[in-house]
């Protein structure tokens, strides 16, 4: 299995063969933990701003090595993600979707920071990806996961799409997967590329207060078969928890 920043150059590799930009875009950052909020954020810009973690804060707060075996993780900059540019869908139903593709969010996360990860372990060889912890102001990883969820809902068909660089990127179907269930809320689904070989894209989202945690993954042996570990997610969304209650 290939370690270092050779994992993250086959993961975004992949990314790109699959028509999707590499982008996840925000505001890199140094590493951990503060604060907590239950519902959508409060009335306040004090408030807002005590539960909306730094980007040092999201940093620590990032998931390992040491927190969950069998994969490697390696961080990657704000450059690396937002290199791809902004993907754009022609239904305005569905630009939530290809926002997650690509380097533009609307609305913007405060803070960002990124990390790809992959698998190492027998069977699971091949499975690979990214994550995105992001803090937000008032209501905005709220309305993020509401927009995703309409999105969802709306794009089962697809939706043509471009990459940041112009290119066709269309999606052949989206369908929603099983929600992990964690954080203050969350979902999961996965995208079917409009290409010959139906590769697919497994999303998954999860809210902690104004914090989100954004996972994709590939599979780097079989394109038919991504996923994004149950496990991985888990160990993160837990990271980011205890960041907040800090």
């Amino acid at each position: 299995m290939k370690s270092g920043t050779r994992v993250a150059v086959a993961a975004a590799a992949m990314v790109a063969a699959l028509g999707l930009v590499t982008g996840c875009g925000g505001d890199g950052g140094s590493d951990s933990g503060d604060a907590k909020s239950k519902g959508g954020g409060g009335k306040d810009e004090q408030s807002a701003a005590a539960t909306s973690l730094s980007a040092a804060q999201l940093e620590r707060a990032a998931v390992t090595k040491a927190d969950v075996k069998g994969f490697e993780i390696q961080k990657m900059s704000e450059k690396e993600f937002s290199d791809g540019g902004a993907a754009k869908a022609e239904k305005a139903e569905c630009q939530p979707i290809a926002s997650l593709m690509g380097s533009s969010f609307d609305p913007a996360p405060k803070a960002s920071v990124y990390r790809t990860y992959a698998q190492a372990k027998g069977a699971k060889l091949g499975g690979s990806g990214m994550i995105r912890l992001s803090s937000y102001g008032d209501g905005d990883a709220e309305r993020t996961v509401k927009d995703l969820r309409g999105a969802v809902s709306a794009c089962g068909g697809g939706f043509a799409a471009k990459d940041g660089s112009g290119k066709k990127s269309d999606v052949a179907r989206v369908t929603p997967s099983a929600d992990p269930k964690l954080g203050d809320e969350s979902l999961s689904f996965s995208l079917v590329d409009a290409g010959k070989d139906k590769a697919v894209v497994e999303f998954a989202v999860a809210r902690t207060g104004s914090q989100l945690s954004v996972f994709f993954g590939v599979n780097l042996t079989d394109p038919t078969k991504s996923d994004v570990p149950a496990e991985l997610v888990k160990a993160q969304v837990a990271k980011v928890e205890k960041a907040n209650a800090s």
